[in-house]
C-alpha cells in the first residue's frame, strides 16, 4: 500500500476494531521492518491521532444498530436470577435454553475481562519499555567496565567458611539467572511467530465481530428486547471480539519494541551468567586451595614440636602419609564434586532450555502452520538443541563412591579413641612396652585423621548427591531432547520450507539468477577460497595405498577372471564358488577410481572447514554411486558374469550397461546438490541453477530407471506385478521433483539418500538371487551326473560287463532347479532384503508418526467415528493396507512353502497335504482381514445393520454361494474325497483335480474339466472309488452252450484268472454257475484288481484268454452263429470259413498293472460282458 493511503475497512465494522485496523494498516503501510516500525511510530504520532479520530467518526456514522455498550455482569446475573425457577421446580426447555445462554454470556464476559487485563499489562510493559531499555543498556555498559581483579583480591582475604557461604549464594544466583535466561530465550522465540499469530487472531476476531453484527441486526429487525439473553450474548461476544482485536493489533504494533527489550535483557543475562560462572569457578578454586593449606598445616602441626627421633619414627611417618593421602583425597573429591556441580548446573540449564522449547513449539506450530517461517524456526530450534554427552562411567563411579563412603565410616568408628588406637598400633608394631613419647604424636595424628574423615564423609555425600542429580538430569535431557528432536524432524518433514513455484517466481527468476551469481555457495568452492586441510586429512593415506595396490594387481585380476569364465560350464571344473569369485574380482577392478574420489571427499570431511565439509560428503556419496554403477557395468560386459554365468541375453546386457551409465550421470547433480542444500538450509527457490540441476537429475533418474525396468520384457516376458512395482520406483524421482517444485524441498532432499541406498540394495539383491539360482543349478547338475554315473555302474555290475561307458554330461539348465531349495533361498533373500531395507529407512520411520495426527474419520470437525471404535488416521489406513498386502503374500507363499518343507516329508494320504495347505490359506486370509479391520478400529457393534443385511442376502440371493462355501469347508475337514480320487457323481465319473472354497474341478476320462459346486458333493450320492483303498471288483459274465461240462468250465475260468497278473490273489477270484437260459449255461467270474486303470485291461485280457481256453477244450460259447461257406462254380466244391487263430504278435500291448487309465463303464458295478 502506498505511504499515504489509509485503509479504514468497511463502515459496518465496530468502532474499536475499526480503529485498530486503521492503526495496523497505517503503521505497516509500507511493509517496514521492525526497526523501521519503531522509528515511524515515534515520528508520526500526531498523524496517528488524527487518523484515530477520523476512523472513530466513520465508525460512529456506520454503526447505528449495535452501538450500545455490552451488558454488565450485574445485569446478566440479575437477569439470570429472574429466569431461575423456585426451589424444587424444573425450568421448561425455553427457560433452560435462556439460562444456558446467560451462563455462556458470563463465560464470555470473564474472557473479555481477562483480555482487558492482558491489554493493560501490555500497555504497562510498553510504557515502561523505554526506561527499562535505557537501564539495560546502562547495565550492559557498566558490566563491560567491571574488572574481576578487585573482586579476586577481596575473595583471597576471606576465610574458608565465608568462601563456602559465598559459593552457595553464587550457585543459587547462577541457577536463577539461568532459569530467567531460558524464559527470555523462549519469549524471544515467541516474538518471531507473533506476527503470524496476531494476523490469525485479527482475522478470527474480525469474523467474530462481523457475526455479532449480523446477529444484532437480525435481532433488531425482529424487535427483540435488549434484555433478551440472545441480545446480551451477542453484545458480549462483540465486545470480546473487539477486545481481542485490539489486543492482537497492539501486540503486533509493539512486538518489535518488546523484542528489542527482550534481546537486551538476554544479552545482560548472558553476561551475568558468564560472570557468575567465572565467579563460581574462582570460589571453588580458592576453597580447594584453602582446604589444601588447612590439611597440610594440620599434618605439619601434629609433630612440629616433637623431637626428630619421634617425628622420624615409622609409625608416625606412616600416619603422616595416610593423613596426607586423605588430605589429597579430600581435595580431589572436592574438585570432583565442584565439577559435578558445574556439570549439573549446565545440564539443568540445558534441560530447562529444552523444556522451554518443547512448551513453545506446539504453540508456534499451531500459530504459523502452513507458513514457510515455521520451517526456519524449526531449523533454529533444532540447531539450538544441546549436544548431550552422557558420561558412561558415572554409574560405576557412584557405586565406587558408595563403597568408599562405607569404608570411611568404618575408619571413623575406629578412630573414636585416638589414644587407645595409638597404643594398640605401637603394641602391634613393636611388641614391646609402649613409649609415652610416641603416644601423644600418634594420638594427634589420629585426631587429625578423624577431622579429615569428618570432612570426607559429607563431601562424599555431597558428591554422590551431585552425581545422582547429574545422572537424572542427563537422562531427562537425553530423553527430552530426543523426543523434541523427533518432533521437530516430523514437523520439518511435513512442513513446506519454501513457497511453490508460480508466476511470481518466474518473474523474479532473473533477479534470483543474479543473486546466485553474486552470492551463491558455489563461490566457496573456487580455488581462491581453498585452504590446506589439517593433519587429519592424512588419515586417507590407507585408501590411497589401496588404490595403488588395486592398480598394480589389475592385470592379474583380469587374467584370473578370464580363467574363471573359461571354466564355467565344464562339469569337472565349474563350481558354485566361481560366480562369487568372479563378482569379487569385478568389484576389485571397478574400485580404484571411486576409491580415489572417496579419498578426496574423506580428506575434505576430516580436514576441511565450512562448505568443504558438505562438498566432501557429496563427493563420498558420488564415489559410492560410481563404485556401484561401475561394478554393475563390469558384470554386464561381453562374456562377463551376466552372460557367461547367468545366461542373460547379450542384447539385454548391452541395454543395461547403457542405461546404467545414464543413471549415474543423472545421479551426479542430485548427489552433489541434495546434501549441501539440506545440511546448509539453502532455499532452492533463490538458487534456480541448483534447482535446475536437481530437477534435471531427477528427470534423468526416472527415465533411466524406467528404461532399466522395461528392458527385460522382450527377453523374459511381462510379469505384471514386478513391472508395476518397478515403474512405481522409477516414478519416485519425479515425485521428489514435484515436492521440490511445491516447496517441500527439505522433505525431498531427506528422501534422496534413502532412495538411492534402496536402489543399491535392490541391485545387490538381484545379483545375489541370480548367483544363488546358478549355484543351485550347478549343484543339481552335479547331482544328476553322479546319479547317472551310479546307475551306469549298477548296470555294469548287474550285466557283468567290463569297462565303464562314457556318461554324457547333463546340460546346465537354470530353470530345472530344485524347487524346494530355490523357494527356501528366495525366502531367505527376501527376508534379508526387508531387514536391510528397514535399516536404511529406520531413522526416517519416526517422521511417519506424524501421519497418526492426520485423521480421516473421527477427527475434529469430521464424522464417521460412530462407525469405528475411534478416530482413524492416515497411519492406521497405511498399516491396514500393509497388513492386507502381507496377508495376501503369506497366503500365496506360506502354504506352498509348508507343503514343500514339512508336508512333503510326512507320510500323508493323497490329498491331505492339499487340504492342510488350503485351510492354512483360509486361516491366514481370515486373520489378516480381522487384523486390518482391528487396525482401522472397526466397531463390530456398530455394524449390526450390515450383519443383518448380510443375513438377508444370504437368505435370498447368496444362499447357494454360502451353501457352497460351507460345503467346501466340510469337504476339507471331513475329506470324503481328495485330490487324485476317482469318483462317480450321478452319470459323471472322473478324477478330482482341484478343490476350492466354492467349487471342485473334476477331470473325466475324455480330458474334460467339469466344475461342480461343492454343495452337490454334500447333498447328492457320491461314489469314491479310492477313498479307503483302490481295490475294485470286476464281474465278467460268460454263456457256454448247453450240455458242456460245468466243472471243466469253472476250472478253465479259474485258470484264466490265475494266469492274469492284474487279478489279485487276496481277495481271491470267485466263479459261480448262475443259471440255465434258453440257449446257454451262464457263469460269472468275479475278480479284484488293484487300481481303477486295470479294470478295462483285465477285462480285455481275461475275455481273450477264456475264449482261447474254451476253444482248446472244444467248448463253445453260446451265441447266435453264422456259418460262411465258400462255393466254387467250376466244380461245385464248397468249404467252410474258419477264423484264423491269433498269434502272439496280434495280442494287444497293455501297460503293467497299477497304471492309471479309464476304468470303463462303472455305472452298474463294472460288468464287462463276455457274451
Amino acid at each position: 500500500m502506498p505511504a499515504g493511503q489509509v485503509n479504514c475497512g468497511g463502515l459496518a465494522t465496530p468502532g474499536i476494531a475499526l480503529s485498530a485496523i486503521c492503526i495496523e494498516n497505517h503503521s505497516n503501510s509500507r511493509g517496514a521492518t521492525d526497526d523501521e516500525v519503531i522509528v515511524s511510530v515515534v515520528s508520526r504520532r500526531a498523524g496517528m491521532k488524527v487518523l484515530h479520530i477520523v476512523c472513530l467518526l466513520m465508525a460512529l456514522v456506520g454503526s447505528t444498530v449495535w452501538a450500545a455498550e455490552p451488558p454488565t455482569r450485574e445485569a446478566i446475573e440479575q437477569r439470570l436470577e429472574e429466569l431461575r425457577p423456585a426451589e424444587g421446580q424444573e425450568p421448561d426447555a425455553a427457560t433452560q435454553e435462556k439460562i444456558d445462554t446467560l451462563q455462556s454470556t458470563l463465560d464470555d464476559l470473564a474472557a473479555k475481562e481477562a483480555v482487558e487485563v492482558r491489554l493493560e499489562e501490555l500497555e504497562v510493559r510498553v510504557e515502561r519499555a523505554p526506561a527499562e531499555l535505557r537501564e539495560l543498556q546502562q547495565a550492559l555498559s557498566e558490566h563491560q567496565d567491571e574488572t574481576p581483579t578487585a573482586s579476586l583480591e577481596a575473595l583471597e582475604s576471606q576465610d574458608l567458611e565465608t568462601l563456602e557461604s559465598q559459593l552457595q549464594e553464587a550457585s543459587q544466583a547462577l541457577r536463577r539467572d539461568q532459569d530467567r535466561l531460558s524464559q527470555i530465550e523462549t519469549r524471544l522465540l515467541g516474538t518471531q511467530t507473533l506476527p503470524e499469530r496476531a494476523q490469525q487472531g485479527i482475522s478470527e476476531a474480525t469474523q467474530a465481530v462481523e457475526e455479532s453484527r449480523r446477529t444484532l441486526e437480525d435481532l433488531a429487525a425482529r424487535d427483540v428486547d435488549e434484555s433478551d439473553p440472545r441480545h446480551m450474548q451477542a453484545r458480549v461476544k462483540r465486545a470480546l471480539a473487539e477486545q481481542r482485536l485490539a489486543l492482537h493489533q497492539r501486540e503486533l504494533a509493539t512486538n518489535s519494541r518488546l523484542r528489542e527489550l527482550a534481546q537486551q535483557r538476554r544479552d545482560l543475562l548472558e553476561r551475568r551468567v558468564t560472570t557468575q560462572e567465572a565467579q563460581v569457578l574462582t570460589l571453588q578454586r580458592l576453597i580447594d586451595q584453602r582446604r589444601r593449606e588447612r590439611s597440610e598445616q594440620a599434618i605439619a602441626e601434629a609433630v612440629q614440636d616433637e623431637p626428630d627421633d619421634v617425628a622420624s619414627h615409622p609409625l608416625v611417618s606412616e600416619a603422616q602419609r595416610v593423613n596426607r593421602d586423605m588430605s589429597l583425597e579430600l581435595l580431589r573429591i572436592t574438585s570432583r564434586a565442584n565439577e559435578l556441580v558445574r556439570q549439573g548446573l549446565e545440564t539443568r540449564r540445558q534441560l530447562d532450555q529444552v523444556r522451554q522449547l518443547q512448551r513453545g513449539m506446539d504453540e508456534h506450530v499451531e500459530a504459523i502452520r502452513g507458513s514457510t517461517l515455521l520451517s526456519q524456526i524449526l531449523r533454529e530450534q533444532r540447531q539450538a538443541l544441546p549436544k548431550v554427552d552422557v558420561q558412561g562411567g558415572l554409574k560405576d563411579e557412584i557405586a565406587d563412591w558408595r563403597l568408599r563412603q562405607f569404608e570411611l565410616d568404618r575408619q571413623r568408628e575406629a578412630l573414636k579413641d585416638a589414644e587407645a588406637l595409638a597404643r594398640q598400633r605401637m603394641e602391634n608394631a613393636t611388641g614391646e612396652e609402649v613409649s609415652p613419647a610416641l603416644v601423644e604424636p600418634l594420638s594427634q595424628l589420629f585426631r587429625a585423621r578423624r577431622d579429615l574423615l569428618d570432612q570426607l564423609e559429607p563431601t562424599y555425600g555431597e558428591m554422590l548427591s551431585a552425581a545422582i542429580e547429574l545422572q537424572l538430569h542427563q537422562q531427562q535431557l537425553l530423553s527430552t531432547s530426543r523426543s523434541l528432536r523427533d518432533t521437530i524432524d516430523k514437523q520439518l518433514f511435513w512442513v513446506a520450507n519454501a513457497r511453490p513455484l508460480d508466476l511470481a517466481w518466474l518473474l523474479k527468476l532473473p533477479e534470483h539468477l543474479m543473486t546466485e551469481w553474486r552470492e551463491g555457495e558455489w563461490r566457496h568452492a573456487l580455488p581462491n577460497r581453498w585452504t590446506v586441510p589439517d593433519a587429519r586429512a592424512l588419515l586417507v593415506i590407507p585408501l590411497l595405498l589401496a588404490v595403488a595396490g588395486l592398480l598394480l594387481l589389475r592385470r592379474n585380476l583380469k587374467r584370473r577372471l578370464l580363467q574363471l569364465h573359461d571354466e564355467v560350464g565344464h562339469l569337472r571344473r565349474d563350481s558354485q564358488a566361481h560366480t562369487p569369485k568372479a563378482v569379487l574380482f569385478n568389484a576389485l577392478l571397478a574400485m580404484p577410481m571411486p576409491l580415489l574420489l572417496a579419498s578426496v571427499g574423506l580428506a575434505l570431511v576430516l580436514g576441511g572447514q565450512g562448505v568443504a565439509l558438505g562438498i566432501g560428503g557429496s563427493l563420498m556419496q558420488i564415489a559410492l554411486a560410481w563404485a556401484v554403477v561401475a561394478w554393475a557395468r563390469r558384470l554386464l560386459v561381453a562374456d562377463g558374469v551376466a552372460i557367461r554365468h547367468f545366461y542373460w541375453p547379450s542384447a539385454y546386457a548391452v541395454k543395461l550397461r547403457r542405461w546404467l551409465f545414464w543413471l549415474f550421470v543423472s545421479m551426479v547433480p542430485v548427489l552433489m546438490v541434495a546434501p549441501l542444500a539440506r545440511d546448509a538450509g539453502i532455499n532452492l527457490n533463490h538458487r534456480p541453477l541448483a534447482m535446475g540441476l536437481l530437477l534435471a537429475g531427477f528427470l534423468g533418474m526416472s527415465v533411466s530407471l524406467a528404461k532399466l525396468i522395461v528392458a527385460h520384457t522382450p527377453y523374459f516376458g511381462v510379469k505384471f506385478f514386478r513391472l508395476v512395482l518397478g515403474l512405481a520406483m522409477a516414478a519416485v524421482p519425479l515425485l521428489l521433483g514435484g515436492l521440490v517444485v511445491t516447496g517441500y524441498a527439505y522433505t525431498a532432499l531427506s528422501l534422496v539418500s534413502r532412495f538411492v541406498m534402496t536402489l543399491y540394495v535392490l541391485g545387490v539383491w538381484i545379483l545375489v538371487e541370480a548367483a544363488v539360482v546358478r549355484g543351485l543349478a550347478v549343484a543339481a547338475r552335479r547331482l544328476a551326473y553322479r546319479r547317472a554315473l551310479a546307475r551306469r555302474r549298477a548296470l555294469q555290475e548287474h550285466e557283468g560287463e567290463s569297462g565303464l561307458d562314457v556318461v554324457e554330461e547333463p546340460p546346465l539348465d537354470m530353470q530345472q532347479v530344485n524347487q524346494q531349495s530355490l523357494r527356501l533361498a528366495k525366502l531367505a533373500l527376501l527376508i534379508g532384503f526387508l531387514v536391510v531395507l528397514y535399516l536404511v529407512w529406520a531413522d526416517l520411520l519416526t517422521v511417519f508418526g506424524y501421519l497418526e495426527q492426520v485423521m480421516l474419520l473421527g477427527g475434529e470437525g469430521q464424522q464417521g467415528a460412530e462407525l469405528v471404535g475411534g478416530a482413524v488416521s492416515v497411519a492406521d489406513t497405511i498399516v491396514a493396507l500393509l497388513t492386507i498386502a502381507l496377508t495376501l503374500m503369506l497366503a500365496r507363499n506360506l502354504p506352498g512353502l509348508l507343503e514343500v518343507m514339512v508336508l512333503s516329508r510326512l507320510e500323508l494320504k493323497q490329498g491331505s497335504a492339499y487340504a492342510i495347505s488350503s485351510l492354512l490359506s483360509y486361516t491366514i486370509v481370515g486373520t489378516g482381514v480381522v487384523m486390518a479391520l482391528g487396525t482401522l478400529g472397526v466397531s463390530w457393534g456398530k455394524l449390526q445393520w450390515l450383519v443383518a443385511a448380510l443375513g438377508v442376502g444370504l437368505g435370498f440371493g447368496l444362499q447357494e454361494i454360502f451353501a457352497n462355501f460351507i460345503s467346501g469347508l466340510i469337504i476339507l475337514f471331513e475329506r470324503p474325497m481328495r485330490i487324485g480320487d476317482t469318483i462317480t457323481l450321478g452319470h459323471l465319473t472322473g478324477t478330482v483335480s482341484r478343490i476350492r472354497i466354492r467349487a471342485t474341478t473334476v477331470t473325466d476320462f475324455d480330458r474334460k474339466e467339469i466344475i461342480i459346486p461343492n454343495k452337490t458333493f454334500v447333498t447328492d450320492q457320491l461314489i469314491n472309488w479310492s477313498l479307503s483303498d483302490n481295490i475294485t471288483r470286476v464281474i465278467l459274465t460268460y454263456g457256454v452252450e448247453l450240455g458242456s461240462d460245468h466243472r471243466l468250465v469253472q476250472r478253465l475260468l479259474q485258470q484264466a484268472a490265475d494266469e492274469n497278473e492284474r487279478v489279485l490273489r487276496d481277495p481271491p477270484p470267485e466263479i459261480f454257475f448262475m443259471r440255465y437260459s434258453e440257449s446257454a449255461m451262464e457263469y460269472e467270474l468275479r475278480i479284484y484288481v488293484n487300481s481303477l486303470g486295470d479294470r478295462l485291461y483285465a477285462t480285455d485280457e481275461l475275455n481273450g484268454r477264456v475264449g482261447e481256453l474254451l476253444a482248446e477244450h472244444d467248448l463253445n460259447i453260446a451265441f447266435n452263429q453264422m456259418a460262411v461257406w465258400l462255393h466254387r462254380r467250376s466244380d461245385g466244391a464248397r468249404a467252410k470259413l474258419h477264423p484264423r487263430p491269433p498269434s502272439d504278435d496280434d495280442m494287444p500291448r497293455h501297460p503293467p498293472p497299477g497304471a492309471a487309465g479309464d476304468p470303463g463303464d462303472v455305472d452298474g458295478g463294472g460288468d464287462g460282458g463276455g457274451r
